[in-house]
Parts: C-alpha cells; sequence; structure tokens
C-alpha cells in the first residue's frame, strides 16, 4: 500500500525560481480554443496563438506564445513554437513581433475588465458578480508546496490580484482558507483556518470549512495559484506567460509550454525507470509517459513517484470491503459506483449520485483489492458529460 504523508502544509526556506526560457515550447490548448496562426508564422513572446471564440466575459482565457519564435506545428491539442531560423546570407533577421503593454487595464471594471482579463489568457470561468469569493490557501496536495511558496516571496502580487479581483466582480466577502496554526493573512481578506490533512484541501472542503455550507451557490472559490496569475497580468500588463510550479523542494516561474524534460533538468532531478511522473500532485495528478509534452498554465507540480511507493492498480474485481466508503469525502459508495462504470451501466452511475464525486482519489488508495475505483468513477463522468452535451444540441426537425 502507498505510504504517503497526507499533511499538505510545510514550511518553504528556499525562495520562488525563474526557470530558464526554453528554444522550444508546446503550449497546450483546449478544445474550445481556435488556432489563429499557422505554420512557419514568425510569433512574438505575449502574441495571442489561440482564441476562445465565446462573447462571454467569463470563460477560458486565450492562449499566448510565451517565447519569441516560429510556429513549427498546429496540433489539435497544443501549438509548438521553436527558434526562429537563422536569415540567409544577404537577408535580415525577421524580427518578431512586440506585444504592447496593456495599460487600460487600470481603468476597466466590471464585465469589461473580466473580459480583458480572458483576453489576456486569464480562465475566468469560476468568476460570477457579487458574490463571496473564497482564496484557498492551503496546498492542493501532498508534496505541492506552491500555495506557501507565493504566500511567502509574492504578497504584492497577490494583493493586485486581489485588487484587480476587487474591481472585475465585486465580491461581497472574501475569506483566506489557511492550515491550523499557521499565521497567514492577504490584504483585505479574513483568514480562516482548516485542517491541512489532505484531502479536507481541495475546493469543495474548503468551501465547506469556510462557509459551513456544502456546494453553496453564492461563492466562488480559486487558488492562490489563480489568484497570483490575475495578479501577475494585472502587474505586468502583458498576457498570461507563466505557471507557477513545484518539483522537490522547490519552485518556479516557468514559461506556459516549457517541456517537462527541460524543467527535470534544470531542478536537477535524477530518475530512471523506476519512477512515475505525473503533473500536479500524487493523488490527483495526471501520469504522463512523455517529457516532451509542455507544462499547462494550470500545472502546479511536476511529481515524481516511484513505482514501489503506490498500488499497482489492476482491474481486478471489487471485494465489498467497504473501505473506500469509510474515506470517501462525498459520503457516496465510490466502489459500487466503479462496478457501474466498469460495465457501462452510466446512467445507474448518475442515479447513485457519481457526480457528487470530488475526485480526491482516495479510494484508490485504500483499495485492498488495488482496482482503479476512481478512473473508473472518472469513465461515468466523462460519458455522462458527453452524452449530456449529444442531447443538448438535438432538436426536434420540424
Amino acid at each position: 500500500m502507498m505510504k504517503l504523508r497526507l499533511n499538505t502544509s510545510v514550511e518553504v526556506t528556499g525562495s520562488l525560481q525563474d526557470a530558464p526560457v526554453s528554444s522550444v515550447v508546446r503550449i497546450p490548448i483546449q478544445k474550445k480554443h481556435k488556432p489563429v496562426v499557422k505554420k512557419k508564422q514568425i510569433v512574438g513572446r505575449g502574441q495571442v496563438i489561440a482564441e476562445n471564440p465565446t462573447k462571454s466575459a467569463y470563460s477560458l482565457g486565450f492562449v499566448h506564445s510565451s517565447i519569441d519564435g516560429i510556429v513549427e506545428e498546429v496540433l489539435a491539442d497544443a501549438i509548438v513554437i521553436g527558434p526562429i531560423p537563422a536569415p540567409k546570407e544577404g537577408e535580415e533577421a525577421v524580427a518578431p513581433p512586440v506585444t504592447e503593454l496593456c495599460a487600460e487595464l487600470d481603468t476597466l471594471e466590471n464585465e469589461e475588465l473580466s473580459r480583458k482579463l480572458l483576453e489576456l489568457g486569464v480562465d475566468t470561468s469560476r468568476f460570477h458578480a457579487s458574490r463571496a469569493l473564497i482564496i484557498n490557501g492551503l496546498n492542493p496536495e501532498p508534496g505541492v508546496l506552491v500555495s506557501e511558496q507565493l504566500v511567502k516571496d509574492a504578497q504584492e502580487t497577490l494583493k493586485i490580484g486581489l485588487q484587480t479581483l476587487e474591481r472585475a466582480i465585486k465580491p461581497g466577502t472574501v475569506k483566506l482558507v489557511v492550515a491550523k496554526g499557521k499565521q497567514i493573512s492577504l490584504h483585505g481578506c479574513t483568514t480562516v483556518h482548516a485542517s491541512d490533512v489532505y484531502p479536507a484541501t481541495i475546493d469543495p472542503l474548503v468551501v465547506y470549512a469556510a462557509t459551513g455550507s456544502e456546494r453553496p451557490d453564492n461563492v466562488d472559490v480559486i487558488s492562490i495559484s489563480d489568484l497570483f496569475q490575475v495578479g501577475r497580468v494585472a502587474q505586468t500588463k502583458l498576457p498570461l506567460m507563466e505557471a507557477v510550479v513545484s518539483v522537490g523542494d522547490n519552485v518556479y516561474l516557468v514559461p506556459i509550454g516549457m517541456p517537462v524534460q527541460n524543467l527535470l533538468d534544470h531542478a536537477g532531478v535524477q530518475y530512471g525507470s523506476e519512477w512515475k511522473i505525473a503533473l500536479n500532485g500524487p493523488m490527483r495528478g495526471t501520469p504522463i509517459f512523455n517529457l516532451a509534452m509542455g507544462i499547462p498554465e494550470k500545472c502546479t507540480a511536476i511529481s515524481l513517484i516511484r513505482e514501489d511507493a503506490c498500488p499497482q492498480v489492476q482491474p481486478n474485481p471489487c471485494i465489498n470491503c467497504g473501505e473506500c466508503v469509510f474515506v470517501c469525502p462525498a459520503r457516496i459508495h465510490p466502489g459500487m459506483l466503479s462496478c457501474n462504470a466498469e460495465f457501462g451501466f452510466y446512467d445507474e452511475a448518475r442515479y447513485k449520485n457519481v457526480e457528487a464525486c470530488l475526485e480526491c482519489g482516495m479510494c484508490t488508495f485504500v483499495c485492498p483489492a488495488t482496482r482503479p475505483v476512481m478512473q473508473y468513477i472518472l469513465l461515468a463522468k466523462h460519458s455522462l458529460a458527453g452524452k449530456d452535451e449529444l442531447v443538448s444540441t438535438c432538436r426536434l426537425q420540424d
């Protein structure tokens, strides 16, 4: 069984470090994004390379180049940008476009400001005007140090981020949730202390700790990383081009799209075939097998876990022991839901409240049969979401 310290709070002693600029970046894009560049096009740092066609002010942000370079590939899930080729003999070097500072950020308010932040790369989909705002100041998972590092080293940027959100969405109240025993505060926030024992650090449980209500509909919750990105854009007047990522005991400001391999090499991390590597934390992270993939803006960690330190999940039958039920923070029956998903009974899974799953991974963590319990549940949720999307686009013919 996997042995892992489930307290997420740590004492950070180092400083936030700048990762080197990569010569090649592979910038992730989402299904909603529409690329606006072509192969072999010269782009400048900060230039829009993919737009979100929505007219809303609250959605996925636009995507920008994090380096000066030339577009090498436009793929379904990423745009690859490499170094500008050297000019041929007798030709002048091609200068990449220069991104202008967005001076109007200081004068905009309300929905206009939210829309501008979206165009500058900020994901505003979790914002709503006039709701209470909760800032999750807890590290999201064991081994992820980003929240406490930013509180230590980026107070001014966080303050600017909060002031920007106050103009954009005018929250009724703002609460900062931190670990019990920690003396942490942010300008303009009411501090609330909560458990730092995972999974109490994930957003729905942090909201419950701050409000005493489960799934309140008048509350927005964002992470310290989200707040930092808003502040970074407002402070620099430039598009969002960096992610804050922890690797081991260090935290780096990383160009979005930087290959995972490059960051591991810069951090001096030694690993071999006995290690698993994941984007984000060890409990909810996404395993990766190609270290050339680019680091997305929402990534908070590169986690390395030894093969022998975690359960080797297999499609074994459920033994109905109930261990997953005991640890489930959503109070559902993960084992039964995983069986429904395993055999394609997705509507039955919906009836048994599969959508209430918080995706914390504790069910897989404790399963003595080493079933991929959460993965089955994610399969059911994904299949149901696809079905709902298909139904929403259908209409009766006249």
